[in-house]
């Protein structure tokens, strides 16, 4: 391209005849809120280099980029001295800290990391470990998958409250999309369903804060939604699916 850049004709370029017509281009400012980092570039000399004068301050110019900041993993480790008493040879030591995972090697940061790469940003555990290796960490995939089961474990309470408080609201509409879910060793896939309940009435003047949660289920049976509105009582917006028939008897749901 330099080439026939070189060899070729020189390109016209457009005449303006309007020159209040000309479009310029807004100076898009980067978010307040990053971190920065300030560089402060002097001079190579502390004196005029044309005639050695002393230089006085007046003003400067700044200008800046957005750039990255690798990631780095790190390991930290936990020393705990012993001591011993001399009068009544007691061991002394401070208790070990919590883990995330018992045994486990992985912190509560990692372990966060990992369940937001996959289920927020969709990128497998095979590609997690792949460019975890690339930066000298050697972690296998299923080490991974058991560890996100041990972090799923560790936000059931969050995920009891989210529902306990749901049940308790007047109004919740839910919904479900199908989906497969492998099968190993089958080399088929299972009939499964994502199901969602959501309680926002903010549309409606309700001074409630919103409210979501899900929950993924084989197959798509009507069982799946009174065991997950067990104890729910008001209106309850859905779809036609015979499946939701069954909560309706009764009368305490809508």
């Amino acid at each position: 391209e330099t080439d026939v850049a070189a060899s070729g004709p020189e390109a016209e370029l457009p005449i303006v005849a309007d020159t209040d017509k000309v479009r310029v281009l807004p100076v898009r400012k980067l978010n307040p809120n990053l971190p920065r980092k300030r560089i402060l570039r002097e001079p190579s000399c502390a004196c005029c280099p044309g005639c050695g004068g002393a230089l006085r301050a007046m003003g400067e110019d700044s200008d800046e980029m957005l750039d990255l900041v690798a990631q780095v993993w790190q390991v930290i480790e936990t020393v705990r001295p012993k001591y011993s008493c001399r009068t009544c040879d007691k061991i002394i030591q401070a208790p070990a800290p919590a883990k995330a995972i018992a045994r486990g090697k992985l912190g509560y940061a990692a372990l966060a990391h990992i369940m937001m790469a996959k289920w927020g940003y969709h990128l497998p555990f095979y590609r997690q470990s792949q460019m975890m290796a690339a930066k000298g960490v050697d972690i296998e995939r299923s080490t991974l998958a058991r560890s996100a089961g041990y972090a799923a474990a560790l936000l059931d309470p969050i995920y009891n409250r989210l529902r306990e408080i749901g049940r308790s609201r007047t109004k919740l509409h839910t919904d479900d999309t199908r989906h497969p879910i492998l099968a190993p060793g089958t080399g088929t896939t299972h009939k499964g369903a994502l199901w969602v309940y959501v309680a926002d009435d903010r549309n409606s003047g309700s001074q409630e804060p919103p409210i979501a949660w899900y929950r993924a289920t084989m197959g798509r049976a009507g069982e799946s939604v009174m065991s997950e509105l067990a104890g729910f009582a008001g209106t309850l917006q859905a779809d036609g699916f015979t499946g939701y028939n069954q909560i309706y008897k009764g009368g305490a749901i809508r």
